[in-house]
Parts: structure tokens; C-alpha cells; sequence
């Protein structure tokens, strides 16, 4: 269970049509908490329960904006009543968050609706200049994310449009090569350009990807790319690349980004692809996590 801010979030379990259901008890928690909760389900690739929670945090704040706009309009003073963000963060956030669920789940169609509802938040009122350039913020990321549904379909006609709008965000590189070796990868195209364009930049803030909440972003892309040059048929390359991930695995302690890249190393090996120094040297950091 998640514990936030000294709120025991409940699940409800109920069978249907044979299957059991997992449910969020999202009564009584806050918009704030809601928020914490998004973030926490994001970092554990729960896709459902952002779903349902981005869901909760839509409806709140909804309600929240209408009856500030209904006090506003009898003249009465408008209460913020402890928000600790502005009304466009939490339209934009609730709606990104859950694009980004229904992207990650395939579910593309639906990831454009969502996207649709946050590019444009302009309609809401009371906005100052802080608030305006929320609005900006969520019209870029949602030209983004547009990109990112396109290219996990295959539609690599946008991959030019998308590489324009990293090199103008150096936060989105990583998160956004990652997506273009997905993409790469399921259908079956060339990216060894772009790989190259952000190769230095992506190592060069290699301790500010070390730290525990952007690790998973680092290592699953030092394994992806070693599964795109393995598909490509560099052998050689995509090993030593796996190595690398099997190395800042066991220095950052990722369990998971070890056991994929483990498991890769095992195959490539079963098919007589390594080299007798890429043996020794996956041997010798097995012997580390047995000392």
C-alpha cells in the first residue's frame, strides 16, 4: 500500500466475468495527495492505477474550478482552500499523466484525447503571467507527446519534427531517445544518427541520470540501446553495450535493468555472439555480486 501524507490509500478487490479487479479507494484524499500519488504510480510503471487516479484528480479539480467560478460570480472572495499549485497545473497534470498511461498501455487513440485536453488550457480563467506560461509549458509537451504516439504507431515521417523540439529541451533527450529506440526497435528502422547526435550530451549528465529518480530512465536506455544494435546486427557493440548496462546496474543497484540485460547477455551468449573478453569480463561482474 502507499501511504500518503498520513493517508492510507485503500483498494477494493471485486470479481468480474471471472477476473479480479484492483480499485483504488480514492475517497476523501486531496488534490495535493492525488498528485504525490501520480508521481509515485509513474516511477512503479502503474499505468491502471494512474488511470483511476488521474481520473480523481480530474474530477476534483474540476469541481474545485466550478465552484470557484460560481463564488467569483456572486461576488464572494475565491478561497484557494490549500492548493498548493495553480488550477492549470492540475488540469494539465492530471491529463498528461494520463495520456502518458494510455500511451504506455497502446491505447493511442485515447492517449490523443487526453492530449487534446491539456494543449489548450487557455479557456480557464483568472490567469495571470505565472499562469500563462503553465499554458505554454503543457502546449509544448502536448506537441511532444503527439510525436511520441506517432512514432510508437510507425509513423517515422514526425521523427525530424520530434528531433527539433529535443534539441530545444535538453530535460526531454534522454526520456525522448528512449522513445525513438522503442519505436526503433518494434519497427524496424535506422536511428544510429540520432543515437549519435545525443550520445555525448546524454553521457555527459551521466551523474544527474545517476540519481535515484531519473536511474530507470539511464539504464533502460544503455539496454535498449543494446537491444537496437543487437537487432541491427552489430554483435559486438550491442555486448559491450550490455555490459555497460550490467555494470551501472550493479553500481546503482537497478534489480530490474539488471535482470533484462542479464538475460539478453544469456541469449546473445547461447548464440556464440560474444567475444572470449566480453565473457571475462560478464564473468568478473558476477564474481562482484557474489563477493
Amino acid at each position: 500500500m502507499y501511504l500518503v501524507e498520513d493517508q492510507q490509500i485503500k483498494f477494493v478487490l471485486y470479481l468480474t466475468e471471472g477476473w479480479i479487479i484492483l480499485e483504488l479507494d480514492l475517497n476523501g484524499i486531496n488534490v495535493d495527495s492525488l498528485v504525490q500519488m501520480l508521481k509515485a504510480s509513474f516511477t512503479l510503471d502503474n499505468w491502471d492505477g494512474i488511470l483511476q487516479i488521474a481520473d480523481r484528480l480530474y474530477t476534483e479539480i474540476n469541481t474545485f474550478y466550478n465552484v470557484n467560478q460560481q463564488e467569483h460570480a456572486r461576488g464572494q472572495k475565491v478561497s484557494r482552500h490549500g492548493l498548493k499549485r495553480s488550477i492549470v497545473y492540475y488540469f494539465g497534470y492530471s491529463m498528461c499523466l494520463k495520456g502518458i498511461a494510455l500511451e504506455k498501455l497502446g491505447r493511442y487513440n485515447e492517449a490523443r484525447e487526453c492530449v487534446a485536453m491539456y494543449e489548450e488550457l487557455g479557456w480557464i480563467n483568472g490567469m495571470d503571467e505565472e499562469r500563462w506560461a503553465e499554458v505554454e509549458y503543457y502546449r509544448e509537451i502536448a506537441k511532444a507527446n503527439r510525436y511520441i504516439i506517432e512514432l510508437r504507431e510507425g509513423n517515422i515521417s514526425v521523427l525530424p519534427d520530434y528531433l527539433v523540439f529535443l534539441r530545444k529541451n535538453e530535460e526531454e533527450v534522454l526520456p525522448g531517445v528512449l522513445y525513438i529506440l522503442d519505436s526503433a526497435i518494434k519497427h524496424g528502422y535506422n536511428v544510429d544518427h540520432v543515437l549519435e547526435e545525443f550520445r555525448e550530451q546524454i553521457d555527459s549528465m551521466g551523474e544527474y541520470y545517476e540519481t535515484k529518480r531519473n536511474v530507470r530512465y539511464y539504464i533502460d536506455y544503455i539496454y535498449q540501446e543494446a537491444r537496437y544494435y543487437s537487432i541491427q546486427g552489430k554483435m559486438e557493440y550491442a555486448i559491450d553495450t550490455l555490459l555497460r548496462s550490467l555494470e551501472s546496474s550493479v553500481k546503482l543497484k537497478d534489480d530490474t535493468g539488471f535482470r533484462k540485460s542479464a538475460a539478453l547477455f544469456e541469449l546473445l551468449r547461447n548464440q556464440n555472439q560474444a567475444t572470449s573478453d566480453q565473457l571475462d569480463k560478464y564473468l568478473s561482474l558476477m564474481e562482484q555480486i557474489l563477493d
